[in-house]
């Protein structure tokens, strides 16, 4: 009986300092949103962000309870990504330098294609991004996952609340419209609060969007740009062909900037990528663009789920881009259909789907009474639809249609709420 007791209170004990020590770090960060001047000059309030924040923090938590389910947890990659970095927190204590150096070595002949998805040293960074930055937070959290729920949402904070930063003066009647987009869309919501790479993504969008709209406004500095540098390679690594969209979407941004002529600009500049895009096809085999969307609806397809999409198989010619684009859309903006309501976990992104478009109907029947159109928002819009065609093109399953989407709905959802007219008397429900 003692031998039970003891182990109960050690039990106690465990239980009791992993509390204190969530409580102690979520205290400590909700006052780093409270002093750091990226957060404080954001126009949201210290009260708001740290709710805002907590909501993320429970959302995370939502995740990591998700990918606990029997029939989710063994293909689980936050679970996995968790237990390899808990010898990685031991080799960076041990060793600092193997642990970084890592970083940049492969365990394959060669680094090979930027493009491939297996046995290739770029496919395989995008894990390891997230499993190094995991045992960073070790340190910190003494190797609790839950603890590193708090770190990762710290994190994808900064981007949400430069994106609110930077349009928030086209919003000056909308704020909690606004937020609510940035924040509570539920795919985003859940997708991007986990401890995985697309919280990670959307930050890294965010701050991008932030330090070229500073760029823009105040002038190139080497700080800025090596920021903006840094913050390209880290997407790049993570989601590659994000990277190069953005770049396109800043390029137009650039010159309507210079030029003031936004429909001009985007389009020969957008009609000028795609061009590039089928090109490349003639330039070097290692960036067959057409060729990499082909491969990679390829490996969807050959994955194993009961959500797939049955579509036509794409190949890389103008013709066959053509002929799937319908269905690209379709994939994109209309699954998960009404018609899968009877797996309840796609319910809210049906409902997100609907809402979308009662929304472009608002558009249409309440639209603002202005020609007036944002240079930045236009970017954003562009940006945004770039990536959920290619998501339409490549993705076959329902529910990976879901996560892929979720980054990028809020960016698409500012542009529609930007063009809406709210009536007078809900403005002052909502102020």
């Amino acid at each position: 009986m003692s031998g039970i007791k003891l182990g109960c209170l050690n039990c106690f004990k465990y239980i009791t300092l992993n509390y204190l020590l969530f409580i102690f770090h979520f205290l400590l960060f909700c006052f780093f949103l409270t002093r750091i001047p990226f957060f404080k000059q954001s126009g949201i309030g210290s009260k708001t962000l740290i709710v805002l924040f907590s909501i993320k923090i429970a959302a995370g938590f939502g995740y990591a309870f998700f990918y606990q389910l029997p029939a989710y947890h063994a293909n689980s990659d936050t679970y996995r990504f968790f237990n390899y970095s808990l010898a990685e927190t031991d080799v960076l204590i041990n060793n600092p330098f193997n642990f970084f150096k890592d970083i940049f070595s492969s365990g394959y002949s060669s680094t090979s294609n930027l493009f491939i998805a297996e046995n290739s040293y770029w496919n395989d960074l995008k894990s390891n991004i997230i499993i190094k930055l995991l045992a960073i937070c070790n340190v910190f959290s003494f190797k609790n996952y839950y603890i590193n729920i708090i770190f990762f949402n710290f994190f994808f904070l900064f981007g949400i609340v430069g994106m609110y930063r930077i349009v928030q003066h086209l919003f000056v009647d909308k704020k909690w419209l606004l937020l609510g987009v940035l924040f509570f869309i539920p795919s985003c919501l859940f997708w991007c609060s986990g401890i995985h790479k697309d919280g990670l993504i959307v930050s890294a969008i965010g701050m991008l969007f932030w330090y070229f709209q500073q760029c823009l406004n105040k002038g190139f500095s080497l700080k800025k740009s090596l920021a903006i540098i840094l913050l390209m390679l880290l997407l790049f690594s993570l989601r590659n062909y994000v990277c190069f969209a953005l770049i396109i979407a800043f390029a137009a941004w650039f010159v309507a900037e210079k030029t003031k002529k936004t429909i001009a600009t985007f389009s020969v500049i957008y009609v000028g990528g795609i061009i590039l895009f089928f090109a490349s096809s003639y330039m070097h085999t290692s960036i067959n663009f057409p060729q990499y969307i082909v491969t990679k609806q390829q490996e969807f397809k050959q994955l194993s789920g009961g959500s797939l999409v049955e579509t036509k198989n794409l190949a890389p010619t103008v013709q066959s881009f053509i002929v799937y684009f319908p269905q690209a859309i379709g994939i994109t903006f209309f699954q998960p259909s009404i018609f899968q309501t009877k797996n309840k976990s796609y319910l809210p992104a049906i409902a997100e789907n609907i809402g979308i478009l009662f929304l472009l109907l608002g558009v249409i029947f309440y639209r603002k009474k202005t020609n007036k159109n944002s240079i930045l928002l236009t970017t954003i819009l562009f940006f945004a639809l770039t990536i959920l065609i290619i998501t339409g093109y490549t993705v076959s399953f329902s529910g990976a249609i879901v996560r892929y989407k979720s980054i990028y709905l809020p960016f698409l959802l500012m542009y529609i709420l930007y063009w809406i007219s709210i009536p007078n008397k809900v403005l002052r429900k909502l102020k």
